[in-house]
Protein backbone atom coordinates (compact mmCIF):
# COMPACT_ATOMS: atom_id res chain seq x y z
CA UNK A 1 0.00 0.00 0.00
CA UNK A 2 1.25 3.18 -0.59
CA UNK A 3 2.52 5.45 2.13
CA UNK A 4 -0.07 7.87 1.42
CA UNK A 5 -3.10 5.74 1.90
CA UNK A 6 -2.35 5.64 5.85
CA UNK A 7 -2.87 8.59 6.27
CA UNK A 8 -5.76 10.40 7.98
CA UNK A 9 -8.25 10.66 5.29
CA UNK A 10 -8.04 14.81 5.98
CA UNK A 11 -4.56 15.00 5.14
CA UNK A 12 -4.92 16.37 1.45
CA UNK A 13 -2.61 18.70 -0.89
CA UNK A 14 -2.92 22.50 -0.77
CA UNK A 15 -2.51 24.31 -3.66
CA UNK A 16 -1.75 28.05 -4.15
CA UNK A 17 -1.62 30.03 -7.15
CA UNK A 18 0.60 32.61 -7.77
CA UNK A 19 1.60 34.58 -10.98
CA UNK A 20 5.00 35.18 -12.83
CA UNK A 21 5.83 37.50 -15.29
CA UNK A 22 3.76 38.45 -18.33
CA UNK A 23 1.15 36.86 -16.30
CA UNK A 24 1.91 33.60 -17.12
CA UNK A 25 0.74 31.19 -13.87
CA UNK A 26 3.13 29.04 -12.05
CA UNK A 27 2.23 26.78 -9.32
CA UNK A 28 3.62 26.89 -5.82
CA UNK A 29 2.11 23.81 -3.78
CA UNK A 30 2.55 22.91 -0.03
CA UNK A 31 0.90 20.03 2.20
CA UNK A 32 -1.14 21.07 4.99
CA UNK A 33 -2.91 18.94 7.08
CA UNK A 34 -6.97 18.85 7.27
CA UNK A 35 -7.35 20.92 3.72
CA UNK A 36 -7.92 18.47 1.17
CA UNK A 37 -7.05 20.34 -2.29
CA UNK A 38 -9.45 23.13 -1.27
CA UNK A 39 -7.74 26.55 -0.72
CA UNK A 40 -7.34 27.63 2.78
CA UNK A 41 -10.00 29.92 3.47
CA UNK A 42 -12.58 27.26 1.68
CA UNK A 43 -16.04 28.34 0.12
CA UNK A 44 -17.03 31.63 1.34
CA UNK A 45 -20.37 32.10 -0.13
CA UNK A 46 -22.56 28.83 0.63
CA UNK A 47 -25.46 28.93 -1.12
CA UNK A 48 -28.96 29.51 0.39
CA UNK A 49 -30.85 26.56 -0.04
CA UNK A 50 -34.12 27.97 0.96
CA UNK A 51 -34.74 29.52 -2.25
CA UNK A 52 -36.25 26.53 -3.20
CA UNK A 53 -39.92 25.37 -1.42
CA UNK A 54 -40.27 22.12 -0.15
CA UNK A 55 -42.65 21.13 -2.50
CA UNK A 56 -39.99 22.08 -4.95
CA UNK A 57 -37.40 20.33 -3.15
CA UNK A 58 -39.85 17.40 -2.97
CA UNK A 59 -40.49 17.36 -7.13
CA UNK A 60 -36.53 17.21 -7.38
CA UNK A 61 -36.54 13.93 -5.35
CA UNK A 62 -39.09 12.68 -7.26
CA UNK A 63 -37.59 13.23 -10.37
CA UNK A 64 -34.36 12.16 -9.25
CA UNK A 65 -35.79 8.86 -8.02
CA UNK A 66 -37.78 8.28 -11.39
CA UNK A 67 -34.49 8.80 -13.37
CA UNK A 68 -32.55 6.02 -11.26
CA UNK A 69 -35.29 3.54 -11.95
CA UNK A 70 -34.97 4.50 -15.52
CA UNK A 71 -31.43 3.79 -15.00
CA UNK A 72 -31.72 0.51 -12.73
CA UNK A 73 -34.15 -1.16 -16.07
CA UNK A 74 -31.41 -0.11 -18.23
CA UNK A 75 -28.51 -2.43 -16.70
CA UNK A 76 -27.68 -5.44 -18.80
CA UNK A 77 -26.45 -9.20 -17.42
CA UNK A 78 -23.17 -8.14 -17.16
CA UNK A 79 -23.23 -5.22 -15.36
CA UNK A 80 -22.76 -2.33 -18.19
CA UNK A 81 -25.33 0.56 -19.64
CA UNK A 82 -25.15 2.29 -22.62
CA UNK A 83 -26.35 1.71 -25.95
CA UNK A 84 -22.83 2.18 -27.43
CA UNK A 85 -20.23 -0.53 -26.83
CA UNK A 86 -17.32 1.75 -27.11
CA UNK A 87 -18.35 4.36 -24.49
CA UNK A 88 -20.27 1.83 -21.87
CA UNK A 89 -17.65 1.77 -19.55
CA UNK A 90 -17.92 5.91 -18.86
CA UNK A 91 -21.65 5.47 -19.25
CA UNK A 92 -21.84 2.75 -16.51
CA UNK A 93 -19.54 4.98 -14.15
CA UNK A 94 -21.78 7.81 -15.19
CA UNK A 95 -24.89 5.88 -13.86
CA UNK A 96 -23.76 4.16 -10.97
CA UNK A 97 -22.51 8.18 -9.11
CA UNK A 98 -26.17 9.36 -10.47
CA UNK A 99 -27.17 6.46 -8.29
CA UNK A 100 -24.64 7.10 -5.04
CA UNK A 101 -26.05 11.13 -5.76
CA UNK A 102 -28.85 9.81 -4.45
CA UNK A 103 -27.93 8.06 -1.39
CA UNK A 104 -28.04 4.35 -2.74
CA UNK A 105 -24.63 2.50 -1.63
CA UNK A 106 -23.00 -0.82 -3.43
CA UNK A 107 -24.50 -3.68 -1.39
CA UNK A 108 -25.00 -6.91 -3.02
CA UNK A 109 -26.67 -9.01 0.12
CA UNK A 110 -29.59 -10.49 0.15
CA UNK A 111 -31.36 -7.61 1.96
CA UNK A 112 -29.88 -4.87 -0.76
CA UNK A 113 -31.60 -2.72 -2.78
CA UNK A 114 -31.99 -3.14 -6.80
CA UNK A 115 -30.14 0.13 -6.88
CA UNK A 116 -27.44 -0.97 -4.45
CA UNK A 117 -26.96 -4.19 -6.24
CA UNK A 118 -27.19 -2.67 -9.37
CA UNK A 119 -24.11 -0.33 -8.13
CA UNK A 120 -21.83 -3.38 -7.11
CA UNK A 121 -22.34 -5.17 -10.77
CA UNK A 122 -21.32 -1.58 -12.13
CA UNK A 123 -18.16 -1.71 -9.89
CA UNK A 124 -17.51 -5.66 -11.08
CA UNK A 125 -18.35 -3.98 -15.05
CA UNK A 126 -15.47 -1.67 -14.87
CA UNK A 127 -12.96 -3.67 -13.23
CA UNK A 128 -13.31 -6.39 -15.93
CA UNK A 129 -12.75 -3.34 -18.25
CA UNK A 130 -8.88 -2.42 -17.30
CA UNK A 131 -5.71 -3.30 -19.73
CA UNK A 132 -2.79 -4.63 -18.94
CA UNK A 133 -1.67 -0.87 -19.37
CA UNK A 134 -3.10 0.17 -16.96
CA UNK A 135 -6.04 1.89 -19.00
CA UNK A 136 -9.28 1.53 -17.35
CA UNK A 137 -12.47 1.07 -19.96
CA UNK A 138 -10.65 -1.06 -22.39
CA UNK A 139 -13.18 -1.62 -25.45
CA UNK A 140 -11.78 -2.88 -28.84
CA UNK A 141 -14.44 -4.79 -30.74
CA UNK A 142 -16.09 -2.69 -34.03
CA UNK A 143 -14.00 0.51 -33.14
CA UNK A 144 -12.75 3.54 -35.38
CA UNK A 145 -9.40 4.07 -34.85
CA UNK A 146 -9.97 7.99 -33.77
CA UNK A 147 -13.07 6.83 -32.15
CA UNK A 148 -10.96 4.58 -29.72
CA UNK A 149 -8.63 7.53 -29.16
CA UNK A 150 -10.37 9.87 -27.80
CA UNK A 151 -13.35 7.63 -26.33
CA UNK A 152 -10.40 5.76 -24.14
CA UNK A 153 -9.30 8.96 -22.94
CA UNK A 154 -12.86 10.03 -21.15
CA UNK A 155 -13.59 6.05 -20.41
CA UNK A 156 -10.05 5.70 -18.47
CA UNK A 157 -10.95 9.28 -16.19
CA UNK A 158 -14.33 8.86 -16.07
CA UNK A 159 -13.95 4.84 -14.63
CA UNK A 160 -11.40 6.22 -12.52
CA UNK A 161 -13.30 8.52 -10.93
CA UNK A 162 -16.38 6.21 -10.26
CA UNK A 163 -13.55 3.77 -8.50
CA UNK A 164 -12.16 5.87 -6.30
CA UNK A 165 -15.64 7.21 -4.93
CA UNK A 166 -16.78 3.90 -4.54
CA UNK A 167 -13.49 2.67 -2.45
CA UNK A 168 -14.43 2.39 1.16
CA UNK A 169 -17.93 1.84 0.54
CA UNK A 170 -17.32 -1.79 -0.56
CA UNK A 171 -15.65 -5.02 1.68
CA UNK A 172 -12.60 -6.13 1.78
CA UNK A 173 -12.34 -8.20 -1.41
CA UNK A 174 -13.87 -6.14 -4.15
CA UNK A 175 -12.04 -2.48 -2.04
CA UNK A 176 -8.35 -4.83 -2.62
CA UNK A 177 -9.43 -4.97 -6.29
CA UNK A 178 -10.10 -1.57 -6.69
CA UNK A 179 -6.94 -0.32 -4.83
CA UNK A 180 -4.70 -2.40 -7.71
CA UNK A 181 -6.94 -1.10 -10.33
CA UNK A 182 -6.76 2.47 -9.10
CA UNK A 183 -2.81 2.48 -8.28
CA UNK A 184 -2.27 1.08 -12.36
CA UNK A 185 -4.98 3.78 -13.89
CA UNK A 186 -3.17 6.87 -12.25
CA UNK A 187 0.18 5.83 -13.39
CA UNK A 188 -1.37 5.66 -16.93
CA UNK A 189 -2.96 9.11 -15.56
CA UNK A 190 1.22 10.34 -15.70
CA UNK A 191 2.04 8.83 -18.56
CA UNK A 192 -0.13 10.46 -20.97
CA UNK A 193 0.24 13.78 -18.83
CA UNK A 194 3.59 13.70 -19.62
CA UNK A 195 3.54 12.02 -23.17
CA UNK A 196 5.99 13.34 -26.23
CA UNK A 197 4.61 16.40 -28.04
CA UNK A 198 6.26 18.66 -30.58
CA UNK A 199 8.37 21.90 -29.14
CA UNK A 200 5.34 24.23 -30.19
CA UNK A 201 2.59 22.65 -28.24
CA UNK A 202 4.89 22.14 -24.93
CA UNK A 203 4.11 26.22 -23.41
CA UNK A 204 0.53 25.54 -24.48
CA UNK A 205 -0.73 21.89 -24.02
CA UNK A 206 1.88 20.74 -21.56
CA UNK A 207 -0.06 19.37 -18.16
CA UNK A 208 -3.50 18.43 -20.17
CA UNK A 209 -4.94 15.27 -21.63
CA UNK A 210 -6.94 14.58 -24.96
CA UNK A 211 -6.19 11.62 -27.09
CA UNK A 212 -4.44 8.53 -26.87
CA UNK A 213 -2.50 9.53 -29.65
CA UNK A 214 -1.27 12.13 -31.99
CA UNK A 215 -4.24 14.75 -32.84
CA UNK A 216 -6.34 13.27 -35.80
CA UNK A 217 -7.65 16.58 -36.98
CA UNK A 218 -6.30 19.68 -35.65
CA UNK A 219 -2.85 20.19 -33.42
CA UNK A 220 -3.70 20.76 -29.78
CA UNK A 221 -2.35 17.84 -27.62
CA UNK A 222 -4.74 18.48 -24.80
CA UNK A 223 -8.34 19.97 -24.40
CA UNK A 224 -10.62 21.20 -21.12
CA UNK A 225 -13.17 18.73 -21.79
CA UNK A 226 -11.00 15.57 -21.24
CA UNK A 227 -8.71 17.51 -18.99
CA UNK A 228 -11.75 18.25 -16.77
CA UNK A 229 -12.17 14.53 -15.86
CA UNK A 230 -8.64 14.11 -15.07
CA UNK A 231 -8.44 17.05 -12.64
CA UNK A 232 -11.80 15.11 -10.88
CA UNK A 233 -10.41 11.45 -11.19
CA UNK A 234 -6.94 12.80 -9.47
CA UNK A 235 -9.10 15.03 -6.98
CA UNK A 236 -11.55 12.11 -5.79
CA UNK A 237 -8.27 9.24 -5.58
CA UNK A 238 -6.37 12.37 -3.25
CA UNK A 239 -10.09 11.94 -1.48
CA UNK A 240 -9.50 8.05 -0.54
CA UNK A 241 -6.29 8.37 0.04
CA UNK A 242 -4.55 7.13 -2.88
CA UNK A 243 -0.94 8.46 -3.99
CA UNK A 244 -1.34 11.58 -6.57
CA UNK A 245 1.96 13.64 -6.07
CA UNK A 246 1.48 17.47 -6.23
CA UNK A 247 3.43 18.17 -9.52
CA UNK A 248 0.47 16.64 -10.99
CA UNK A 249 -1.89 18.59 -9.88
CA UNK A 250 0.19 21.37 -10.40
CA UNK A 251 0.60 20.63 -14.14
CA UNK A 252 -2.58 20.12 -14.33
CA UNK A 253 -3.74 23.63 -13.35
CA UNK A 254 -1.39 25.09 -15.09
CA UNK A 255 -2.91 23.98 -18.21
CA UNK A 256 -6.23 24.85 -17.03
CA UNK A 257 -5.59 28.06 -16.69
CA UNK A 258 -4.52 28.73 -20.14
CA UNK A 259 -7.65 28.31 -20.92
CA UNK A 260 -8.86 30.97 -19.43
CA UNK A 261 -10.23 33.40 -21.65
CA UNK A 262 -10.26 36.89 -19.71
CA UNK A 263 -11.80 39.38 -21.96
CA UNK A 264 -15.20 36.65 -21.36
CA UNK A 265 -14.22 36.08 -18.18
CA UNK A 266 -15.43 32.43 -19.70
CA UNK A 267 -13.47 29.06 -20.33
CA UNK A 268 -12.73 27.68 -23.44
CA UNK A 269 -12.39 23.90 -25.10
CA UNK A 270 -8.47 24.89 -25.92
CA UNK A 271 -6.27 27.84 -24.75
CA UNK A 272 -6.36 30.59 -26.73
CA UNK A 273 -8.26 29.71 -29.61
CA UNK A 274 -11.05 31.75 -30.70
CA UNK A 275 -14.77 30.28 -30.18
CA UNK A 276 -15.49 26.78 -27.88
CA UNK A 277 -16.84 28.95 -25.27
CA UNK A 278 -19.96 27.47 -23.70
CA UNK A 279 -21.93 26.64 -20.18
CA UNK A 280 -20.10 22.90 -20.11
CA UNK A 281 -16.49 24.39 -20.69
CA UNK A 282 -16.55 27.09 -18.25
CA UNK A 283 -18.10 24.68 -15.61
CA UNK A 284 -15.57 22.41 -16.30
CA UNK A 285 -13.21 24.91 -15.55
CA UNK A 286 -14.53 26.42 -13.03
CA UNK A 287 -15.07 22.72 -10.87
CA UNK A 288 -11.26 22.03 -11.95
CA UNK A 289 -9.87 24.91 -10.03
CA UNK A 290 -12.38 24.64 -7.06
CA UNK A 291 -10.90 21.22 -6.42
CA UNK A 292 -7.54 21.74 -7.16
CA UNK A 293 -7.47 24.75 -4.90
CA UNK A 294 -7.34 27.39 -6.67
CA UNK A 295 -8.74 30.41 -5.24
CA UNK A 296 -8.99 33.40 -7.27
CA UNK A 297 -11.86 36.33 -6.62
CA UNK A 298 -11.78 37.94 -9.70
CA UNK A 299 -12.28 35.19 -11.91
CA UNK A 300 -14.22 33.16 -9.58
CA UNK A 301 -16.94 35.79 -10.14
CA UNK A 302 -16.54 36.85 -13.76
CA UNK A 303 -17.04 33.29 -14.40
CA UNK A 304 -20.03 32.99 -11.95
CA UNK A 305 -21.40 36.49 -13.63
CA UNK A 306 -21.22 34.30 -17.31
CA UNK A 307 -22.85 30.89 -15.79
CA UNK A 308 -26.20 32.72 -14.80
CA UNK A 309 -26.01 35.15 -17.98
CA UNK A 310 -26.88 32.00 -19.66
CA UNK A 311 -29.73 30.20 -17.48
CA UNK A 312 -30.61 26.19 -18.67
CA UNK A 313 -34.07 27.47 -19.42
CA UNK A 314 -34.32 25.83 -22.88
CA UNK A 315 -34.07 22.17 -22.79
CA UNK A 316 -31.91 20.18 -24.81
CA UNK A 317 -31.00 23.25 -26.40
CA UNK A 318 -27.43 24.33 -26.88
CA UNK A 319 -25.80 27.86 -26.70
CA UNK A 320 -23.74 27.00 -29.97
CA UNK A 321 -22.46 24.28 -32.16
CA UNK A 322 -19.89 23.25 -30.18
CA UNK A 323 -21.73 22.69 -26.48
CA UNK A 324 -23.36 19.28 -25.51
CA UNK A 325 -26.61 20.35 -23.65
CA UNK A 326 -26.69 17.43 -20.63
CA UNK A 327 -22.72 17.69 -20.50
CA UNK A 328 -23.09 21.49 -19.72
CA UNK A 329 -26.12 21.37 -17.60
CA UNK A 330 -23.90 18.97 -14.84
CA UNK A 331 -20.87 20.77 -15.27
CA UNK A 332 -22.50 24.07 -14.52
CA UNK A 333 -24.53 22.83 -12.10
CA UNK A 334 -21.43 21.56 -10.04
CA UNK A 335 -19.69 24.97 -10.62
CA UNK A 336 -22.08 26.68 -9.44
CA UNK A 337 -22.80 24.93 -6.13
CA UNK A 338 -18.64 25.68 -5.79
CA UNK A 339 -19.27 29.45 -6.13
CA UNK A 340 -22.28 29.24 -3.96
CA UNK A 341 -24.42 32.05 -3.44
CA UNK A 342 -26.33 33.69 -5.98
CA UNK A 343 -24.54 32.39 -9.01
CA UNK A 344 -26.36 28.99 -7.47
CA UNK A 345 -28.93 30.53 -6.20
CA UNK A 346 -29.86 31.63 -9.74
CA UNK A 347 -28.46 29.40 -11.77
CA UNK A 348 -30.06 26.16 -9.74
CA UNK A 349 -33.86 26.46 -9.55
CA UNK A 350 -34.22 27.52 -13.29
CA UNK A 351 -31.85 24.30 -14.60
CA UNK A 352 -34.09 22.02 -11.94
CA UNK A 353 -37.57 23.51 -13.58
CA UNK A 354 -36.32 22.91 -17.15
CA UNK A 355 -35.21 19.29 -16.17
CA UNK A 356 -38.58 18.53 -13.84
CA UNK A 357 -40.59 19.09 -16.08
CA UNK A 358 -39.15 17.84 -19.93
CA UNK A 359 -38.49 14.57 -18.05
CA UNK A 360 -39.94 11.76 -20.06
CA UNK A 361 -43.10 9.26 -18.40
CA UNK A 362 -40.22 6.43 -17.87
CA UNK A 363 -38.04 8.43 -16.39
CA UNK A 364 -35.61 9.02 -18.61
CA UNK A 365 -34.39 12.16 -20.82
CA UNK A 366 -34.07 13.26 -24.47
CA UNK A 367 -30.83 12.06 -26.01
CA UNK A 368 -28.60 14.60 -27.31
CA UNK A 369 -29.28 17.09 -29.57
CA UNK A 370 -25.15 17.01 -30.06
CA UNK A 371 -24.52 13.38 -30.00
CA UNK A 372 -27.83 11.53 -30.21
CA UNK A 373 -26.08 8.13 -31.21
CA UNK A 374 -24.88 7.96 -27.22
CA UNK A 375 -28.46 7.04 -25.77
CA UNK A 376 -30.58 8.24 -23.50
CA UNK A 377 -29.08 5.88 -20.85
CA UNK A 378 -26.15 8.91 -20.87
CA UNK A 379 -28.25 11.71 -20.73
CA UNK A 380 -30.35 10.73 -17.91
CA UNK A 381 -27.58 9.98 -15.98
CA UNK A 382 -25.87 13.25 -16.58
CA UNK A 383 -29.73 14.56 -15.61
CA UNK A 384 -29.58 13.30 -12.41
CA UNK A 385 -25.82 13.97 -11.80
CA UNK A 386 -26.82 18.10 -12.50
CA UNK A 387 -29.61 18.01 -10.42
CA UNK A 388 -27.74 16.21 -6.93
CA UNK A 389 -25.30 18.40 -6.26
CA UNK A 390 -27.00 20.24 -3.39
CA UNK A 391 -27.18 16.72 -1.72
CA UNK A 392 -23.58 16.47 -1.03
CA UNK A 393 -23.54 12.71 -1.47
CA UNK A 394 -21.08 11.79 -3.78
CA UNK A 395 -17.83 12.89 -2.23
CA UNK A 396 -16.49 14.76 -5.15
CA UNK A 397 -19.36 17.41 -4.97
CA UNK A 398 -18.70 17.79 -1.29
CA UNK A 399 -18.23 21.37 -0.48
Amino acid sequence: MNQSKSLPRGFYLFVIVTFGFAGSPSITIAAEPELGLHAKDGIEDPPDFTVLPNTQWQAIEQCVDRGIEFLVSQQYADGSFGDVEISKPAITSLAAMAMISRGHLPDESAGATKQSKSIVRAIDYVLSRQGRDGMLGEITRGTRVGQYSKFMMYNHAICGMFLTEVYGMTGPERSKRIEAAVDAALKFVRHKQTRPMPTDRESIDRGGWRYLGPPPHDPAYSDLSVSSWYVMFMRSAENAGFDVPIQWAADAINYVLRCYDKPTGAFRYLPGEAGHINRGMTGAGVVSLFLTGHKEPEMEQRCGRWIVSHPFDRYNVPMNSGEHFHYGAYYASQASLQIGGQTWEKLYPVLANTFITHQNANGSWQVDVKRPDIGNVYTTALSVLALTPPYQLLPIYQR
